[in-house]
């Protein structure tokens, strides 16, 4: 017994070493690969290319194709999230490495950028037209800020392809110049299905979010066929199929996905008004009660990705002047986009189709939000499965192909293609069989969507009597639940 004993505690001991070799945490990612990973990646990526033959690798059309760098990645594998798991036997202890720790660590695989890339028009399309046939939909637009990560921004694009959907982007003013000239190319190579708009100024305290996304609605708003609107930055990725998504906004039914909570005190300006009439907010003023005009707007604080409806896009445009509202939030000095949409979403005396209201954040009650997954380390990286940390916030890396899979959530940020490609592309080639080949596991849960509160808050405030219970509505799995 005392033998098994010490067998039991020297197989621990290798089990939290070999862990920790793995599983090392970094509170803030540097994102410059060294020499040596680059020199690993460029050989393993030399032994696909010498064990393949002269044909194209893509041509058979019935998978999903995968860069050279990948294609010893086995997705299936990742996607059941296994663990090192302790059997016991008659013999003894057997120690079993899971698979995912095989690829994370020393052998993770992040991008490195393809300096020959082929951006002729016609190799753009093969990247990302499918060749299989795409039943029609309602639309979806994407509106997304950019400023590096060219072939990353057209995996996003090739995952949420469809005919009718639309994409807008603005890039920072200060992006690197190659990387303008891909997009302009990729935008050019679209002329019917994406829009450019004028840079402008980015930086990390979110000045000049909002404003892009707001151009990006006027934009927009003239193409015809979309029903819901994206709002996106450049680390974002989808993690559900188009034709999901479509499913989705259409359980929404015109309700805004929004996350809105209370206003962070540290992010107010005591010289600025925040009135209807003080700001100019309404164009005609005319059938707008005094009381709206004249009490203050309460500021929520939230985040910039949401998903709105087509007609809270046209009310922002249309019936709205929002310019002085920016312009006072872009003086902030720092998270004031996280405050826009959140705000008008929150404020339901203004109208806006889709919004919700203050009752729940009064009764300090969060509401879920379905659009964004985001996950908040600060300084404790073991909150994150990747243990790594960048600007406060965990990045996903392949240990998180499960949880991005199960859960609700339709976007998840950060996903850094210098850190990790493979879980880009698992994610990307999931879709792909969801979308073309007939993979229906795991089941997107109708459920949880139709029972969200700002759904039944949608479908029933208009309705005499309708009291708003802030606390029901389905819980989804939490993400600690993966980790």
């Amino acid at each position: 017994m005392k033998k098994l004993v010490l067998y039991i505690f020297f197989i621990s001991i290798f089990f939290l070493v070999f862990h920790s070799l793995c599983w090392s945490s970094s509170h803030d990612f540097d994102e410059n690969i060294p020499d040596n990973r680059k020199l690993l990646i460029c050989e393993k990526m030399i032994r696909v290319l010498q064990k393949g033959n002269s044909e194209n690798p893509c041509k058979n059309l019935s998978h999903y194709c995968r860069r050279p760098e990948t294609v010893h990645i086995n997705c299936e594998k990742a996607l059941q999230g296994d663990k090192v798991n302790l059997i016991f036997t008659k013999e003894g202890i057997i120690l079993l490495q899971s698979y995912i720790n095989s690829i994370i660590g020393i052998n993770r695989v992040p991008l490195i950028p393809n300096p020959s890339l082929n951006m002729s028009c016609s190799e753009i399309h093969k990247r990302i037209i499918p060749r299989h046939h795409m039943p029609s939909l309602n639309g979806i637009a994407f509106a997304r800020t950019v400023h590096r990560d060219y072939e990353f921004i057209e995996k996003t694009v090739q995952m949420s392809w469809h005919p009718r959907n639309r994409f807008c982007f603005v890039m920072d003013e200060k992006a690197k110049e190659e990387f303008k000239k891909k997009m302009r190319k990729l935008v050019g190579c679209f002329e019917e299905q994406m829009i450019l708009m004028e840079d402008l100024p980015f930086d990390s305290a979110g000045h000049n979010q909002n404003l892009a996304h707001y151009k990006c609605m006027e934009a927009l708003l003239k193409h015809p066929k979309w029903s819901y609107l994206m709002l996106l930055q450049n680390h974002d990725i989808i993690t559900k199929t188009v034709y999901e998504l479509d499913q989705i906004f259409g359980i929404l039914n015109g309700t805004n996905d929004v996350l809105a909570g209370k206003e962070l005190e540290e992010r107010r300006r005591d010289d600025q008004k925040w009135d209807p009439r003080s700001s100019n907010l309404f164009k005609n003023e005319s059938n707008i009660p005094a009381k709206v005009l004249n009490e203050p707007l309460k500021i929520a604080s939230g985040g910039i990705e949401a998903s709105i409806s087509r007609g809270a896009v046209e009310w922002l445009v249309e019936t709205v002047n929002v310019t002085k509202f920016l312009e006072q939030q872009n003086e902030i000095d720092y998270g004031a986009d996280e405050q826009f949409i959140s705000t008008f979403q929150l404020n339901s005396q203004l109208g806006m189709p889709g919004h919700f209201t203050t009752e729940c954040i009064d009764q300090n009650v969060q509401v879920a939000q379905i659009t964004r997954m985001a996950q908040f380390a600060y300084s404790h990286p073991e909150k994150c499965a990747s243990r790594t940390v960048r600007h406060n916030a965990c990045l996903f890396g392949i240990e998180d192909l499960k949880a991005m899979t199960e859960l609700p959530y339709l976007v998840w940020n950060k996903v850094y293609p210098s850190f990790d490609w493979s879980v880009i592309e698992c994610t990307a080639e999931l879709i792909y069989n969801r979308t073309f080949l007939g993979q229906t596991e795991p089941g997107l849960d109708q459920g949880y969507y139709e029972n969200l509160i700002t759904v039944n808050y949608h479908k029933n405030h208009l309705k005499p009597g309708f009291k708003l219970n802030c606390s029901s509505g389905s819980q989804p799995r939490s993400y600690e639940d993966y980790l």
